[in-house]
């Protein structure tokens, strides 16, 4: 396993985690998306948007989820309608770049990934949209070459997205300082146990835990 294969993974579980508890169908096409069970994920979509036709964020998931599961016509539709809703919504911009892209729509597919760098994306991301629209101002693509572009931009965009779920969750780790009635003398992590990751403040008689 690669280091990017492993924080994804590891980001994966964590945001699955966090979003376990999610009951509503929204919640749970989340989870499911995030799993790759992107037909699961499209059904409960539906389901939110059945029950409030017009919230956007599972306008906008039910989308992306059938642009992975390949309905580009019906991914296009729905992105379209959040756009005018949301024309500053990244991931809008540029799931509609990728749909265009592989239909071989090239001049749309160039707008929305140029609005997209506008946008500031993660640095990297905003590169290979660069990348990608060079290419398709270069002149004709083929099918083969359409599709490792836009898997190469889809790639990048998920793991800046995994790595930055990553960090969310990372500044939002339950800390805090608290009494511990034992003393212990040395600043080491406790060992497995119910104060498992803590540690003791030097000379303190405190317990810091994460």
């Amino acid at each position: 396993m690669t280091i990017a294969s492993s924080w994804r993974a590891l980001a994966a579980a964590l945001v699955v985690l966090t979003l376990a508890g999610c009951a509503t169908p929204y919640g749970q096409g989340l989870v499911a998306a995030r799993q790759g069970r992107y037909a699961e994920a499209s059904v409960l979509y539906e389901e939110a948007l059945a029950r409030n036709p017009d919230r956007l964020d599972a306008i906008v998931q039910l989308g992306i989820v059938r642009y992975k599961l390949g309905a580009l016509d019906g991914a296009i539709e729905l992105l379209e309608r959040a756009r005018t809703r949301a024309p500053a919504e990244p991931s809008v911009r540029l799931f509609l770049a990728l749909a265009y892209l592989r239909k071989n729509e090239l001049p749309q597919a160039d707008e929305h990934l140029t609005t997209f760098v506008g946008l500031k994306p993660d640095r990297r991301v905003a590169a290979q949209a660069e990348r990608t629209i060079a290419m398709i101002r270069s002149g004709p693509l083929s099918e083969e070459t359409r599709a490792f572009a836009a898997s190469s931009l889809e790639n990048a965009a998920d793991l800046a997205d995994e790595v930055n779920a990553w960090r969310t969750l990372e500044s939002e780790r339950w800390s805090y300082w608290g009494p511990y009635p034992y003393p212990y003398p040395y600043p080491y992590p406790y060992p497995p146990g119910p104060y498992a990751g803590c540690w003791w403040a030097w000379r303190s008689g405190w317990l810091r835990c994460y």
